[in-house]
């Protein structure tokens, strides 16, 4: 027992020093399954961290977080980030002979390891049919967080939340802050993605462990029945 114990911690070491040669490297994602990381404030289920140089991120369907003081913010994507996988509903968009992937108004390429956040091109051609050609968003460096018009305002009494893809925040002088889903909350829609889960011949509906239930008025967040 004594001889694991002190194997351990030189173990840790050298894991921590291979991950410092990768970071050393340039940009590196780090895939995680717990909901916080420092100080109890919360991060989404899933999260992975993102390291661009010498800054730090956070990453989760889409959207990258930096701490403050109220939370985790969300922030324009950096250029130079690489994700391991590409966000849900992801468009594939062909110009001068390469090939970029557009969510929102980030713009991905392929590179070893996954994908790197790129400058969106000045004219892109869509995959869609038929193929239209349409000029590229402003870069995502332009774009202020939190100002786009696909976040779905939710009310919880007189809490005010915005929705988007599955997720929660709350609005804050700094910007966007991600909330754990509140109990209660009701959406117009649900996330593309959400799969169908059947309890007692009641439906309920989950997307990175969240789960709603269809109600006249729309999808509420409840807890799931069978963890209670």
């Amino acid at each position: 027992m004594n001889m694991l114990r002190t194997a351990l911690p030189r173990l840790l070491l050298a894991l921590t020093g291979v991950g410092g040669l990768a970071a050393a490297a340039g940009a590196r994602a780090d895939s995680h399954v717990s909901v916080g990381v420092s100080l109890g404030i919360p991060l989404p289920h899933g999260y992975a961290e993102v390291e661009v140089g010498r800054e730090h991120y956070y990453y989760h369907r889409g959207v990258f977080y930096r701490p403050g003081a109220h939370g985790y913010y969300v922030v324009r994507a950096p250029r130079g980030a690489i994700i391991r996988e590409l966000p849900p509903y992801y468009s594939r968009v062909y110009i001068g002979g390469g090939i970029f992937y557009r969510y929102g108004d980030v713009y991905y390429q392929s590179c070893p390891g996954g994908y790197v956040v790129v400058d969106p091109p000045t004219t892109v051609v869509v995959n869609s049919a038929p193929a239209t050609v349409v000029t590229a968003a402003p870069a995502a460096s332009a774009v202020a967080p939190g100002k786009g018009d696909d976040y779905q305002s939710v009310w919880v009494g007189e809490v005010e939340y915005q929705f988007k893809d599955g997720q929660f925040f709350k609005r804050t002088p700094e910007g966007l802050v991600w909330t754990p889903a509140p109990q209660g909350a009701i959406t117009k829609t649900l996330p593309g993605d959400a799969r169908s889960v059947w309890y007692q011949d009641v439906e309920y509906f989950e997307c990175d462990e969240v789960y709603f239930r269809k109600t006249p008025d729309g999808y509420k967040v409840v807890d799931a029945p069978w963890k209670k």
